[in-house]
């Protein structure tokens, strides 16, 4: 039976209301116990799936040849830039410090920003990760032998599988979970914002009892958004549904119990809202010039709410942000350069932004995407994949390194499922448990948040972190 608070989380969800408004009551709550440090995870998601090969690119001579064999299609593509520069033949590419297992790689020029933390020691590379049940060869992917995620391929149930372990439709994520532990860490902080997402309604952030606090990249929040006119399609209801919202905010005198749980989520959310608007109107603000982009206005509001971490009462916060244009069925050659340009100004700028508050060890930025793409080329682009290589940045990264695996740029390997799709080696639990370990939790905290880690060696990635 539906209880009085689901009842109250699934209204104000089907009404489509900001989460920063419709947050619970449990969510609401203090935290329980103190922590004397600041940390925070940033999730930077690259919606329709990044093709990883196009991104960690074999440098070594042998391996770019064999790379160039397969992949000489995309290539040849992308020499036909306007000023005549070819940023995939090798000699243009931007060279990896150090070596894997005897082999070398590079980064596109577009990559510049990143390239340079890498060398710098500032960011790491974890090779080959996906979403997994249990470890995964080809062999036994091929006889049917292995279990593995539904719907692989699926940009919804992949990005959801990511976020949550689970297709479409899941309830809670791994970041919200990871939530849940930390308002139950923290004492005498707030836990309205504990998960902050500039990118929207997620499953990501969504735990049992929190709630994402939800900002736009301008930092406008929760009420000030019903002032527009698509609010179930009606300019008027708009209106009018922002006054009832504000009225509902106001103590009720009736005895009417979800009439007092409304009112009394509306108060503290518009008080929550109030805050944080407060906070932002101050000064503060990274001197850090963003890019002008959705990826880099995403970033820049992040910064400037962890920059109020202690007027917001946070000690431990996770983020996410979002930027979409990753499935490069066809125009791979023209369309991906810029984005991947984007994506490196973003996270260096958003980088050199927490230097300023002196809090690059304590905050670490990661991405993530639906899949990978194939090593093979259809067409004028790749298709969708499943394993993928990701970069995490911070001071607290024991960067200049790739650790997990990168499989040779050919076919039929052990951790080929066909056509140069992937199959992943590390995990996203794997993945998720060595930030959550630098997050702050504990190895039982973390089999509670990730239930699938158990199937995983739950350390193969501790040397990500110094």
């Amino acid at each position: 039976m539906t209880n009085r608070r689901d009842f109250l989380k699934q209204s104000f969800a089907g009404l489509g209301v900001m989460s920063g408004l419709a947050t619970n009551l449990a969510s609401m709550n203090a935290f329980a116990a103190d922590t004397s440090d600041y940390k925070a995870l940033v999730c930077v998601f690259l919606t329709g799936g990044m093709d990883g090969h196009d991104t960690l690119i074999p440098y070594d001579q042998s391996s770019y040849n064999d790379y160039d064999s397969i992949r000489g299609r995309l290539i040849s593509g992308y020499d036909t830039s306007a000023d005549g520069f070819a940023p995939r033949r090798r000699n243009n590419l931007l060279a990896l410090d150090g070596d894997f297992e005897g082999r070398n790689f590079a980064f596109p020029d577009e990559m510049r920003a990143l390239q340079e933390l890498y060398n710098q020691g500032e960011m790491a590379i974890v090779g080959n990760v996906g979403p997994l049940i249990e470890p995964t060869i080809r062999q036994t992917f091929l006889s049917g032998a292995a279990k593995v995620p539904p719907r692989l391929g699926s940009h919804n149930d992949s990005q959801s599988i990511w976020m949550a372990s689970q297709p479409e439709g899941a309830r809670a994520g791994w970041g919200g979970r990871f939530g849940d532990i930390m308002q139950a860490a923290n004492a005498n902080s707030n836990a309205t914002f504990t998960t902050v997402s500039a990118a929207g309604n997620s499953v990501f952030l969504t735990g049992e009892s929190t709630r994402p606090f939800e900002v736009d990249s301008t930092g406008g929040i929760s009420v000030e958004h019903l002032d527009s006119d698509n609010v179930l399609n009606s300019p008027v209801f708009a209106r009018h549904y922002r006054d009832i919202l504000e009225d509902a905010g106001q103590p009720a005198n009736g005895v009417n119990l979800f009439g007092k749980d409304i009112s009394s989520i509306m108060t503290r959310a518009i008080d929550a809202n109030d805050q944080l608007s407060a906070q932002l109107a101050g000064t503060g603000d990274p001197a850090t010039v963003f890019p002008e982009s959705a990826l880099g206005a995403q970033l820049q509001v992040v910064s400037r709410m962890i920059a109020r971490r202690q007027g917001l009462g946070a000690k431990r916060q996770i983020f996410l942000v979002r930027v979409g244009g990753f499935d490069t069925h066809r125009n791979q050659t023209n369309d991906l350069p810029g984005r991947q340009r984007d994506i490196a100004n973003a996270m260096r700028a958003f980088h050199d932004s927490m230097k300023e508050f002196d809090l690059q060890n304590s905050v670490t930025a990661f991405t993530a995407s639906d899949f990978g793409r194939t090593l093979s080329v259809s067409g004028s682009g790749t298709d969708h994949g499943w394993g993928n290589h990701h970069m995490v940045v911070g001071g607290a990264v024991n960067g200049g390194q790739i650790v997990g695996d990168v499989p040779p740029a050919a076919f039929n390997h052990d951790y080929d499922m066909g056509r140069g799709r992937l199959i992943p080696k590390v995990s996203v639990d794997q993945y998720a448990g060595t930030l959550g370990r630098w997050f702050g939790l504990s190895d039982s905290e973390l089999v509670q948040a990730l239930p699938g880690l158990n199937n995983f060696d739950a350390q193969a990635l501790n040397h990500l972190f110094t």
